[in-house]
């Protein structure tokens, strides 16, 4: 686990509510975290956690809630009946600075690997073509795949495709990253393989947000743990202190249910 000393704000969220049609996804979750902080994001299937983090970044519109990042909060409006940002623009610049991994790579197949993580810092952050493609190079050794920048997708492993696109996120030189589930498409190989990536970034400071079922890495590497059910938060503290001593017994079923399998 982690022993770095958290220092400033990089992410607040208030109270975030989400529903789709007359279903209530999420029902006022909030969250912080500090610079460094590695919060893993537990939670059943239909919990909400997917949801949660597409709502920080926006690519979900929370019905109601504020995400502030860095200080900087993302101002929203009422259009119609509609709750919509405020400014695309301001949109697009915190999405580079909340990098998202997915469970699907969502790699281009047609660009090399290479061209797929300098295509965001070039058209996102006008970045120049030769500026960006050191910086890739330098991510791409980051994640061990330095030697197949002239690869493509379908010539690389599920592990790898999925290296590449923490390569992209980073890339973007992000102030928090946000993991959806990044390991729960791959073969049970090649999980570890992005698990060390993960374990890495954690390591030099990175400030993540992880949606997992990992629980080994949960509780190594993660400062913080959450446990949302049903929309909300039913568990949250130190991995230490809740993996050993849950006090939610719906909390303490659900560790039980991810041992037995």
């Amino acid at each position: 686990m982690s022993n770095q000393i958290s220092t400033a704000e990089a992410l607040n969220v208030e109270a975030i509510h989400k529903s789709f049609g007359n279903i209530e996804v999420l029902k006022g979750i909030s969250l912080t975290a500090h610079d460094h902080d590695v919060i893993a994001i537990l939670g059943s299937s239909g919990s909400g956690k997917s949801t949660f983090l597409r709502c920080i970044n926006l690519l979900e519109t929370p019905d109601d809630g504020r995400v502030t990042v860095k200080g900087e909060l993302i101002e929203m409006r009422i259009k119609g009946r509609q709750r919509i940002p405020a400014s695309q623009k301001q949109v697009d610049r915190i999405r580079a600075r909340l990098a998202m991994v997915f469970q699907q790579f969502n790699l281009w197949g047609h660009m090399t690997v290479l061209q797929n993580v300098i295509e965001a810092p070039m058209h996102v952050k006008k970045m120049d073509r030769k500026s960006a493609t050191a910086i890739g190079i330098a991510m791409l050794e980051k994640v061990g795949l330095g030697a197949k920048h002239d690869a493509y997708p379908v010539q690389l492993s599920g592990g790898q495709q999925q290296r590449v696109a923490i390569a992209r996120a980073l890339a973007m030189e992000p102030d928090v990253m946000l993991f959806d589930e990044p390991t729960s498409a791959l073969d049970p190989e090649l999980v570890g393989e992005v698990l060390k990536v993960m374990r890495d970034l954690a390591a030099e400071g990175r400030t993540m947000l992880v949606v997992t079922h990992e629980m080994g890495f949960a509780r190594e590497v993660a400062s913080k743990v959450m446990f949302l059910h049903k929309g909300m938060t039913e568990e949250e503290g130190p991995p230490d202190e809740i993996f050993t001593r849950p006090k939610s017994e719906r909390f303490a079923q659900f560790l039980a249910s991810t041992l037995r399998h």
